[in-house]
């Protein structure tokens, strides 16, 4: 009997956290959840009843909970993180999809009935992001395999879509990182020929590749902040030097929210391989 129950409490909290630790009685019950089962978990303290047919978690975001309690929910670049897809920074306002499409404080608010698909939300992203927000977010959902270029490009056909096509044509699906996305977007919006993830002898694949002959790599602490990890970038630094290969190695912090930074060093580095060449 307690298998069972414990069965049925793992659905029931499947659910919840679907929807950010917060869920409407009618989603609940959809999923098989009884009204008994809704009572036993909270006589367990497992989730707490809310106004409006609606349950929560005891941890669950008091943004959620207050969507919640206006029969809202998370959506567009606010619903992205929830996917595991890159963002390049959280909206100022909570993106919300209400099905009433009435105001709510603090947010910005869809209109959406029923549910919502993977691409419906990549397509608020499109609309509401700045071209580079909107590229983080349809790029990585293409190199997480949660989505497909050709499913993209089918997606916007009509005449109004004409960003979300010049978006769609950016995305690399070879990228490793938000950070060598963004480095890739703005080094090309600044004229430079880029190659992603360029291949070099003996030392793998650089990030990026500048006009065919200056290569960057984008540190990140999550990556290189190890005894293997710093072991194995000595033996790259090496084997470019061997290769010939000029090279810069930049904080993602500074590609990601200092772009001007980067071009800069960029400018400087190919005045002066190009002086070298001479």
């Amino acid at each position: 009997m307690n298998e069972k129950r414990d069965q049925k409490n793992q659905v029931l909290l499947r659910v919840m956290m679907a929807g950010g630790g917060v869920a409407k009685r009618k989603d609940l019950v959809a999923a098989g959840v009884t009204s008994w089962d809704l009572h036993q978990a909270q006589s367990q303290e497992l989730i707490r009843r809310l106004p409006g047919g609606c349950f929560a978690l005891p941890d669950a975001n008091p943004v959620d909970i207050n969507l919640a309690l206006h029969q809202a929910r998370r959506t567009c670049l606010s619903k992205v993180a929830d996917l595991g897809l890159w963002l390049l920074e959280e909206p100022q306002q909570i993106h919300a999809a209400a099905a009433h499409g009435n105001k709510i404080p603090g947010c910005v608010v869809h209109r959406v009935s029923g549910g919502q698909t993977l691409v419906a939300i990549l397509r608020q992203c499109v609309r509401c992001g700045t071209q580079l927000e909107a590229l983080v977010v349809l790029e990585s959902a293409v190199v997480k395999n949660k989505c497909t270029i050709s499913r993209l490009r089918r997606e916007f056909t009509r005449r109004q879509d004409t960003e979300g096509r010049a978006v769609v044509e950016m995305i690399d699906p070879q990228s490793m990182s938000i950070a060598e996305t963004c480095g890739r977007y703005h080094l090309r919006q600044a004229g430079y020929n880029v190659q992603g993830q360029a291949y070099i002898k003996d030392a793998g694949h650089l990030d990026l590749l500048v006009d065919g002959v200056l290569g960057l790599e984008i540190d990140g602490k999550k990556y290189h902040n190890d005894p293997q990890s710093w072991a194995e970038d000595l033996r790259r630094d090496t084997m470019y030097v061997i290769n010939g290969v000029w090279r810069l190695r930049l904080p993602a912090a500074v590609v990601l929210y200092q772009p001007g930074i980067m071009l800069r060093w960029v400018e400087q580095a190919l005045t002066m391989i190009d002086s070298k060449m001479k």
